[in-house]
C-alpha cells in the first residue's frame, strides 16, 4: 500500500496498519502538484521495486478522508475507500464518488475487506 504524506503515515501506524505500508511506493506532493497524477506515480513506483506486474485500477486503492481524495482516485484511475474521520461526512464522500465509505479505520479486518472488494472485483 502507498499512501500520500507524512500525516498519512502517522495515522496507518496509529492503526498499526503500517505493517502494510510501503512509503518507498508513495506518490507525494513533491511528485507533481497534480494529485491525480502521483496515482501514476505510485504505481510506477510499484511497478520498479515489485517487478513486472502491472499496476492498475484493478490492484489500486486510494483510501483517503477528503473530497480531494476522492476526486484523486476517480481521476488519477484507481477506486477510493473514504474514511469520514475527518471534516467530510460519509454522505459527502459517497456523493463524490468514493466507491466505499467507512467511518474509521478503527475496524482493520472491514477496511481489509474493502480493499480487497474495491480492488479484485475490478477487471
Amino acid at each position: 500500500m502507498a499512501v500520500h504524506g507524512s500525516r498519512a503515515v502517522h495515522v496507518m501506524r496509529a492503526f498499526h496498519l503500517d505493517g502494510f505500508l510501503d512509503t518507498e511506493i508513495g506518490g507525494y506532493s513533491s511528485d507533481d502538484d497534480h494529485r491525480p497524477a502521483l496515482v501514476a506515480v505510485a504505481q510506477e513506483r510499484a511497478r520498479t521495486k515489485y517487478g513486472t506486474t502491472a499496476f492498475s485500477r484493478s490492484n489500486t486503492v486510494i483510501i483517503g478522508d477528503s473530497l480531494e481524495d476522492v476526486r484523486t482516485g476517480l481521476e488519477g484511475g484507481a477506486p477510493v475507500i473514504g474514511v469520514a474521520s475527518g471534516k467530510t461526512t460519509a454522505a459527502e464522500l459517497s456523493t463524490a464518488g468514493a466507491d466505499v465509505v467507512l467511518d474509521s479505520l478503527e475496524d482493520v479486518p472491514r477496511l481489509l475487506d474493502a480493499i480487497v472488494k474495491t480492488t479484485h472485483d475490478r477487471n
